[in-house]
């Protein structure tokens, strides 16, 4: 079962993570008509307050660890079916491979399968570092200067919420993005790779080169994607 850090909501601790995954629990009900962005803004508070009015007299637009709204909110998701988002919460750079695998677009899947085959096959040790990632996620990395989008393919998401990720970053586990990557061949063969298998590769990106990406689609279609996951 998910778990909060810290306490969300008026004077909480707002952990970016912990608020979006409120923000979902209280979507899920319909409480919340937002986006889910982690940002404890003033429509999560009205949420989680309009939520404590089923069981509280006087609600506090508070959400504590282990509390008595927590554990409604809990209950009260169970009920409407979404143990399924649950399970797709936390860091998902620290997710199981079969895990991150599971998080992408279908069709996705089993040509990064491929490609994990065969740079094996060539003597590396490839690893997806990150198949989904959050918005809020996306977002950091973009404050830290490593993507110029505020949404990428790596954040797509089915109409109800869960992963639907249509790109993943591949790394070999003895370097990662350090320059043994480059000088063992590392990111050469996984751009020969994922080309065999009709993926684009971020290598290629002559303004802002990415080696580790491989995405389903052309970014031309980052848009039509962005629509589709609701965000």
């Amino acid at each position: 079962m998910a778990q909060l850090i810290g306490s969300v909501g008026d004077q909480g601790k707002n952990l970016r993570q912990d608020v979006e995954l409120v923000q979902h629990l209280l979507k899920e009900q319909a409480y919340y008509k937002g986006r889910v962005d982690g940002i404890c803004g003033s429509h999560t508070l009205a949420a989680i307050r309009s939520f404590q009015s089923k069981f509280l007299s006087r609600p506090d637009g508070l959400i504590d660890v282990g509390g008595r709204t927590w554990h409604h909110l809990i209950a009260s998701t169970a009920v409407t079916v979404k143990p399924v988002l649950l399970q797709w919460t936390g860091d998902s750079a620290r997710w199981p491979e079969e895990k991150k695998i599971l998080s992408m677009h279908p069709q996705l899947r089993p040509k990064v399968q491929k490609v994990l085959s065969a740079l094996k096959d060539r003597g590396f040790e490839p690893k997806v570092f990150y198949g989904w990632r959050s918005v809020v996620v996306q977002l950091k990395i973009y404050a830290q200067g490593h993507t110029k989008v505020k949404f990428s393919f790596h954040n797509a998401q089915k109409p109800d919420g869960t992963p639907n990720s249509y790109a993943a970053d591949i790394v070999d586990k003895r370097y990662g993005w350090e320059p043994g990557a480059k000088t063992s061949g590392f990111w050469k063969a996984l751009g020969e790779e994922a080309k065999k298998q009709g993926l684009h590769w971020g290598g290629d990106w002559t303004s802002f080169p990415d080696e580790a990406h491989v995405q389903l689609v052309a970014n031309s279609q980052l848009a039509h994607v962005k629509a589709e996951s609701g965000l």
